[in-house]
């Protein structure tokens, strides 16, 4: 039986920063589904701020090097989505206030 829980991979999660903003890929909104089933496999949907995104696929690799570092943990699933589409008002509200300081 799988202990992983969503929190704790949404905490490893926010070790992932992107480089332009500064800020965590969980507090920034990106992150909008997270599965895992019985064998510790993780599936998590995801959004980037911009679809042509050029470092996609360095944020999937430390997604899921990070989630893979985590007792438990099988496999992991990167899946990109854009729908609903990111847009600033998904940021946390804390983050919102201390970017625009």
């Amino acid at each position: 039986m799988v202990t992983v829980k969503e929190n704790d991979i949404l905490e490893k999660l926010k070790d992932i920063v992107d480089p332009e903003l500064e800020v965590n890929i969980v507090d920034l909104g990106l992150i909008y589904k997270v599965d895992i089933d019985d064998n510790g496999n993780v599936r998590l949907d995801m959004t980037l701020t911009a679809k042509g995104c050029p470092i996609s696929s360095v944020i999937k690799y430390e997604i899921e090097e990070a989630l893979k570092s985590i007792a438990g943990i099988n496999d992991v699933s990167v899946n990109f989505v854009w729908e609903p589409a990111w847009n600033p008002s998904m940021i946390k509200p804390d983050t919102l206030k201390r970017l625009k300081k």
